[in-house]
């Protein structure tokens, strides 16, 4: 089983949830406002089973790295779950979670569960655990501020 960090964060948004669901639920949208994602691609609409093609810039030496993730869990504006395949050379899963506060505002709770090895492969070295959330978790605070400004 590998080594694995969580990090979490969720943030008001002035939209409606389903707009929301929408928007984030489509993996083709991260890269507007996750700044490590060059590009996602989807082969069909999110839905169980969709997979997507992840390409992130994770350093110099990891500009282009492929992870495959596949929705495991999907229940129509209220969550959405993707995660690598079985058998991936690193983990990841990233929950999205959405809740209701009126007709045009929602919250968004966003959880990634993410494999230390492959921060490793992407410096050269291993981080300490602590300094991995650490990061992650200012990773996490930029990427919701920014998705906050676009949607």
């Amino acid at each position: 089983m590998p080594v694995t960090s969580e990090v979490a964060g969720k943030i008001e948004l002035p939209v409606s949830i389903e707009t929301a669901f929408e928007y984030l639920s489509n993996l083709e949208n991260d890269s507007l406002w996750r700044k490590e994602i060059n590009q996602t691609n989807m082969l069909e609409k999110p839905g169980l089973g969709t997979r997507a093609n992840e390409y992130s810039n994770l350093s110099n030496r990891l500009q282009n790295h492929l992870l495959v993730l596949q929705c495991i869990e999907y229940e129509p504006y209220t969550k959405v779950v993707y995660e690598t395949l079985p058998g991936s050379a690193f983990y990841l899963r990233s929950s999205r979670e959405f809740q209701k506060i009126s007709d045009t505002r929602c919250v968004f709770l966003y959880r990634v569960t993410f494999d230390h090895a492959i921060v490793k492969k992407a410096l050269g070295f291993s981080l300490p655990g602590f300094l991995l959330r650490f990061g992650a978790r200012k990773d996490m605070n930029s990427y919701l501020k920014k998705l906050k400004q676009i949607i």
